[in-house]
């Protein structure tokens, strides 16, 4: 593992760790609906699919870019962002069956291992 690479995602992911922080905090919730979270969910989802739209058109974009904006600040920003490329690259590819699985396969995971953490954390 190169120490360079490995910086390069430490402080693109630190970035958008921070960056989620503030977007997050400084938006309502509305009528109980976070649009912080929403908002950085989408904006992470935006950037990251720019990214590999930049690159899957030609545009040749460093690994050191990659790893600073797609793994490091897209990742702090929200890990949604990786789920929502990759269940987007699988209709890109026709896998509408597996994009299907993945999208339900996620989401319920993540609600129920939010209930789970919920109900560990409790005890």
């Amino acid at each position: 593992m190169d120490l360079r690479e490995v910086a390069l995602v430490l402080i693109g992911g630190g970035t958008g760790a921070v960056a989620r922080y503030y977007l997050s905090g400084v938006l309502p919730v509305y009528r109980s609906f976070p649009v912080g979270t929403l908002l950085v969910n989408s904006l992470a989802s935006f950037l990251l699919g720019y990214l590999y739209g930049l690159i899957f058109w030609g545009l040749d974009v460093s690994r050191e870019s990659r790893l600073f904006l797609g793994t490091g600040f897209c990742g702090g920003l929200s890990t949604f962002s990786t789920f929502s490329y990759e269940t987007f690259s699988l209709i890109r590819e026709g896998e509408y069956l597996t994009a299907l699985l993945n999208i339900f396969a996620n989401v319920l995971a993540t609600i129920f291992l939010v209930f789970l953490g919920f109900v560990l954390a409790r005890r």
